[in-house]
């Protein structure tokens, strides 16, 4: 069985990471249920919304984490 080190993992990255991950499954979750509930403008809108957190995300990560 091998072992995962994550001894070189920065907290601050980890928490960026794990507040973005929330923040973009979370508004893609609620525009699909939206979708479903047949609240069109909302539904879209919050998918928007999350595909702008996937560039923010990535911007930071290039930005900040290279």
């Amino acid at each position: 069985m091998d072992v995962v080190n994550i001894s070189g993992l920065e907290p601050d990255f980890f928490i960026t990471v794990a507040l973005f991950i929330l923040f973009i499954l979370s508004m893609l979750g609620m525009g699909v249920l939206r979708l479903f509930q047949q609240f069109k403008r909302s539904g879209i809108l919050y998918i928007a919304t999350g595909l702008v957190g996937i560039v923010a995300f990535v911007v930071v990560l290039n930005v900040w984490y290279v």
